[in-house]
């Protein structure tokens, strides 16, 4: 394999969808609360979010090698749990991993001190250096949170409140009310999700060297309880915005998504012991994420 696609099979840009769907979100509540909408802040925001989110990608693949995870991993879902195995099978050495991961890091927070810049107050640099701390501590230095058991409390915190608030304050520079919060829980709900499902097949690896997913601390069917008892919970959030918050009565028609994580819960029952049938449960889950998201993000500028 050429090394440049290799390298491009290691960033793993499919999973951007989830980082397109929470600048959406922010960047759609800022418009319906303000009115107020700059293309160019907008799209310095996306690829400044991008590119932190393909530096934790490549981190993680480097730290994975570096622990034996990924050469203990016999159950990967390619191309989604697992990680790219770039590293692991030879197509990209550990060193110019790590030095792909820093050089995304340095682009998305050279963005990002840009946006602190052209903003009011220190808001985005706070952001920026909370979402440094995750890129790289979820699964390494300084704190590997991954094997803490905070590794879907960090995913929340990066895709949910620091994404969504970030794109949203980036445009309207406040924070008006409570609901600015509550619109940024669904993606960081979602993309939690995402996480989670892909832990199923990935757990005897993560056991083996140290990791605590929720899958390993909670089992199998807990584990997929809780997971559909989080989807459920993002249909509430909506359900109470439209109710309480004043959002459009549009941002209801996220309830399409309804069967994809029922769909999933089911899938997962019955195929706990068969992964390749476990499949269509990660991708109804992404599919969840990515639809779910767009769908409020358009209801809030029609």
């Amino acid at each position: 394999m050429k090394k440049s696609k290799a390298i491009l099979l290691l960033l793993r840009l499919p999973f951007l969808v989830v980082t397109a769907g929470a600048v959406f979100v922010g960047t759609a509540f800022a418009w319906w609360q303000t009115g107020q909408f700059n293309l160019i802040l907008f799209l310095l925001t996306f690829f400044g979010a991008c590119f932190l989110h393909i530096s934790c990608n490549v981190a993680n693949d480097y730290f994975d090698f570096k622990s034996g995870n990924d050469a203990s991993n016999k159950n990967a879902l390619v191309p989604f749990s697992g990680g790219s195995r770039m590293v692991l099978d030879g197509f990209v050495k550990p060193n110019e991993a790590l030095a792909v991961s820093l050089l995304f890091a340095i682009l998305g927070s050279a963005i990002g001190l840009y946006l602190n810049y052209v903003s009011k107050g220190n808001i985005i640099l706070f952001i920026g250096l909370a979402a440094l701390f995750f890129v790289f501590s979820y699964n390494g230095f300084p704190a590997r949170l991954v094997n803490k058991g905070l590794g879907e409390i960090a995913i929340f915190l990066a895709w949910g409140p620091l994404m969504v608030l970030g794109a949203y304050y980036v445009q309207a520079e406040s924070f008006s009310s409570f609901w600015v919060l509550a619109v940024a829980f669904p993606s960081g709900i979602l993309t939690t999700l995402v996480l989670l499902i892909n832990e199923f097949a990935d757990k005897e690896a993560d056991f083996s060297t140290g990791r605590k997913t929720w899958v390993i601390l909670f089992g199998f069917k807990r584990s997929l309880l809780i997971y559909l008892f989080l989807a459920l919970s993002c249909y509430i959030l909506v359900l109470s915005g439209v109710v309480w918050g004043g959002w459009p009565i549009w941002s209801l028609l996220a309830v399409v998504t309804l069967p994809l994580p029922l769909i999933a819960y089911k899938v997962g029952l019955r195929s706990l012991d068969n992964w390749p049938s476990f499949l269509p449960a990660v991708k109804n889950t992404i599919l969840m994420n990515f639809i779910f998201l767009v769908i409020l993000s358009v209801s809030f500028v029609v």
